[in-house]
């Protein structure tokens, strides 16, 4: 850390800052009163305001004589440590040259690393770390060398740093302090000592690090864990400037993978993996790794360790594989996140050869979710209920087991459960014909038990269009009737509402309740359910009598429904209504062309539709996998045509995968210049660019500045001030250009909300050789720079399904709602321009967006990079002058995003 003057340059090395409010000036005859006269206390308290005040920039050259006569000869030890606290932060210097006043200092500090209490050594040798005076240290060498002896540990290690130091910035002073500690460190037996000293030759001589390590390598795993982390580093450094001495250390890798200490571990097998490739050393590091995941209460460290897991299994999928069973023991935590993360890895890592301990083990969790004491909630079900779902589809082989068990979750309360599970069932019975007997049965056994309207809608459509034999089809009119039984009761229309309301007060959540209460497309999905029950049974050959009746029960049903919708206080959509008529005018007439498209058309529409979803899902895949990207300017590095130094800058990733373009690097932003932002004008003195770089909290202007005129230009200095919620953080100190020079600077503002926000500024200077004068400060006005919530934005539709989406809607508070006013004519076409607009994606599949019907409907979805999720609705339709009409519904959890996002689309929704 360095302090810095107003002019931005930097004055000295700082290694205290304390905050003081200085409120009056120092009174520096009280002080000197003080340290002639006063008490060990007032001494004390006198010696903290001064450095108080010398830290926070009023230094008080004058009190240095009479601390040094009055003060310094104390014994006390607090006098002693603050004593050293102020020598850190006065000037020790004038003009260049040592104050004499420190020579007396240099004699106290002498005697003080001569002390017999061993505080006060170790104090005033860790003191020693932080000067920078060669003159004050060059008469303290020997008694620092001497302190390696000492009996304690505390002076010791003290006195390893203070020589460390002293080697690092003035090498002349000890020029044998390599030698010298490596001999101390070969008889040291105190860890923190052996450390400290290992840490010395590390980074001042690697070669005697290096030989010290093999002298010891099989001591290593008795090492503390402070020196073993060392050890570790110095091996990854080592193998990878000399690849030759990978067999000698990755053995003693493989030990520190047991190590007790967690960090030792993970840096363990941070270091394995990136020094070979070796299935027997992938398959170590990833155990280390799963153990980390398993037994640290970190949840920080558990997310942090998935993210290695899933590093591995993109390069080796095959020993993951092998490892998933012990994967799935950190479902143990109580993290929903880690627990989404561990399903996920296990989904991409499922085989056939572990299908069936996978299901079990899934099995085994979900039974836990049913017990009361279980405090992961029904989220945790449903990701459960999620993981057997698709993992069962890819191996069919174990549908048999897994159907059973889902269908005891159709009655879920918890809506994306049970909607997960039917959706399951829907898929099975279509792609797999063998069960479908099997799950009707199962499907109509379980009717009665479901509470959600969406999940019985599936449920009687799945009946309807699979169910194979007539003694089914009788047991689901059954069934049907059953749970329609109080609306069917010969009363009257409006007694059976207010009974059935009245009932439903006591009574637990039921199919007549919800359509009761105003669910007319529930009512209408029975009906056309129950006609198409009844065309199913003509296929099957039924006989005319049953024909009949069952014609007869299935009108009869209908028409209760439609009388109930008509007498209904809750309001009936136009749509559901006339869907009910529709099924009893089909009834009635009996058209076979009518029959063919409810029988079969139906069905080769939704056969269609999972081929789409697969399409999709095959597309949303590639989106979130990471593009391979290699600019072509970018800087390939050799190793073999790099210096012969031992210890070089080391590159982590492997040279070969670099030259190959598989960095694993996501391609943000292809159009990188669509970013550069002109600040100042070409013909301006001084020409300004910005380029924009968003990341998740601030924003970095990297500023590129041209001096445009053959003069040198001082004292160049650029002022930005904000609008909104933005903060500037980082300002650019004053710099100095010559002709026609290039220079490039940074700004960092700190962002706190998607608000749109605007940065202003100017940028002045002096032309060297001028006579200064107000006429002569040069200014140039600088452009607005308009910061864009589309810049915090990214489309979010491949993380989205249509559950999470409606629920999302109904938790998410604040709503924006924009009237459509555009000149665009097509539908499909504006959707998409609000997408482009907005940088949101689309979630409707692409199937559903049509110009048919003359109205559309769709869902657009979003992610800010503060981890805030946008979600928005496009209900439009073509008038007959051709022109859209409609509303736009934008939908937050934070107020922000919700109102900068209905500005964007108000600003630029009306043109493509």
């Amino acid at each position: 850390m360095s302090a810095l003057t107003q002019s931005g340059s930097i004055e000295k090395p700082c290694t205290i800052l304390i905050n003081y409010d200085k409120g009056d000036p120092p009174q520096v005859n009280e002080f000197k009163q003080n340290f002639e006269h006063g008490t060990i206390e007032q001494k004390i308290e006198t010696l903290k305001k001064v450095i108080l005040y010398t830290i926070n920039g009023e230094p008080i050259p004058q009190l240095l004589m009479p601390i040094i006569l009055y003060v310094m000869p104390s014994n006390d030890h607090t006098i002693k440590k603050l004593l050293l606290i102020y020598w850190e932060v006065i000037e020790k210097t004038h003009l260049g040259k040592l104050k004499s006043e420190m020579i007396l200092v240099c004699n106290s500090l002498l005697n003080d690393l001569n002390h017999p209490n061993e505080f006060v050594r170790g104090s005033t040798l860790r003191f020693l770390c932080k000067l920078r005076e060669a003159e004050v240290l060059e008469p303290l060498v020997p008694s620092v060398r001497t302190n390696l002896e000492n009996r304690h540990a505390y002076c010791r290690r003290n006195a390893v740093l203070a020589i460390y130091n002293i080697y690092s910035h003035f090498d002349y002073l000890i020029p044998d302090a390599p030698e010298l500690i490596y001999n101390f460190l070969l008889q040291e037996k105190d860890a923190s000592c052996k450390r400290n000293a290992f840490i010395m030759l590390f980074n001042c001589a690697p070669e005697k690090a290096v030989e010290y390590l093999s002298s010891v390598l099989d001591e290593v795993p008795t090492f503390g864990d402070m020196l073993q982390f060392i050890v570790v580093e110095l091996i990854r450094k080592v193998c990878k400037t000399s690849p030759s001495e990978r067999s000698k250390y990755i053995k003693c890798i493989f030990t520190l993978l047991n190590s007790s200490s967690p960090a030792v571990k993970y840096e363990s097998a941070g270091t394995l993996l990136s020094l070979s490739s070796a299935p027997t050393a992938v398959r170590g590091a990833a155990s280390a790794y799963i153990d980390l995941l398993c037994n640290e209460s970190d949840n920080n460290v558990k997310m942090i360790v998935l993210d290695k897991l899933i590093e591995i299994k993109k390069n080796h999928s095959k020993i993951m594989e092998e490892l998933v069973m012990d994967i799935l023991r950190a479902l143990s935590s109580p993290n929903i996140d880690i627990c989404k993360k561990v399903l996920n890895i296990v989904l991409d890592s499922v085989t056939p050869k572990n299908i069936d301990e996978i299901i079990l083990f899934l099995k085994k969790e979900i039974n836990k979710t049913q017990s009361k004491e279980f405090d992961k909630g029904l989220e945790y079900r449903h990701l459960l209920i999620r993981t057997i779902h698709v993992s069962s589809l890819k191996y069919p082989e174990v549908l048999g087991n897994v159907v059973p068990l889902l269908m005891e979750y159709l009655g879920d309360s918890y809506l994306p459960s049970a909607v997960d599970v039917v959706i399951f069932l829907r898929e099975v019975v279509e792609t797999y014909p063998a069960l479908r007997e099997l799950i009707i049965r199962k499907l109509i056994e379980n009717l009665s038990s479901i509470k959600v309207s969406k999940v019985y809608r599936v449920a009687v459509w799945v009946i309807a269009e699979y169910v194979t034999c007539l003694e089914d089809l009788q047991y689901a009119m059954t069934s049907i009737t059953n749970d329609l039984e109080e609306l069917l009761k010969p009363k009257q229309t409006e007694e059976v509402i207010l009974e059935t309301k009245a009932k439903v007060k006591v009574e637990k959540v039921s199919i007549q309740k919800l359509i009761a209460d105003g669910d007319w497309y529930l009512a209408s999905c029975i009906s056309s359910s129950l006609t198409k029950l009844y065309f199913r049974a003509e296929q099957l050959n039924i006989n005319n009598a049953e024909s009949n009746k069952l014609k007869a029960q299935v009108m009869m049903i209908i028409s209760v429904l439609i009388n109930l919708s008509k007498a209904s206080q809750v309001s009936t959509s136009k749509s559901a209504y006339e869907r009910m008529l529709s099924c009893i005018q089909v009834l009635i007439d009996c058209n076979p062309n009518l029959k063919r498209i409810w029988l079969q058309d139906c069905r080769d529409s939704f056969t269609n539709y999972l081929k789409y979803l697969l399409i999709k899902q095959s597309e949303n895949k590639k989106k979130t996998e990471k593009e391979v990207l290699v600019k072509a300017n970018n800087i390939i590095n050799i190793r073999q045509l790099k210096s012969k130094k031992a210890f070089g800058p080391v590159d982590t990733e492997d040279d070969l995968i670099k030259a190959v373009g598989n960095t694993g690097e996501v391609n943000k932003d292809q159009n990188e210049y669509s970013k550069i932002s002109q600040l100042s004008g070409f013909s301006d003195p001084i020409y300004v660019e910005a380029y924009v770089r968003v990341h998740q909290y601030d924003i970095v202007l990297d500023i590129s500045v041209f001096n445009q005129t053959n003069d040198t230009l001082q004292n160049v200095t650029l002022e930005l001030v904000t609008l909104g919620d933005l903060k500037i953080c980082e300002r650019v100190p004053p710099f100095t250009m010559g002709p026609r020079e290039k220079t490039s600077a940074k700004a960092s503002i700190k962002v706190s909300s998607t608000d749109n926000g605007v940065i202003m500024g100017t940028i002045a200077f002096d032309i060297a050789g001028s006579v200064s004068s107000m006429s002569d400060k040069n200014c140039v006005i600088l452009n607005e720079l308009h910061i864009d919530v589309i810049d915090y934005i990214l489309p979010a539709n491949h993380q989205y399904t249509d559950v999470l989406f409606r629920n999302h809607w109904l938790e998410f508070e604040w709503e924006n709602k924009i009237p459509v006013n555009t000149n665009i004519t097509d539908l499909v076409k504006y959707v998409h321009h609000i997408s482009k607009v907005t940088n949101m994606g689309i979630l409707t599949p692409e199937v559903h967006l049509s110009n048919d019907t003359g109205i559309l409907s769709a869902n657009l979805c979003a992610k800010s990079v503060f981890g805030e999720d946008a979600l928005a609705n496009i209900c439009i339709e073509k008038q007959a002058d051709g022109k859209i009409s409609g509303y736009i519904r934008i939908r937050a959890k934070v107020q922000s995003i919700a109102v900068t996002l209905g500005e964007k689309i108000g600003n630029m929704g009306m043109k493509a």
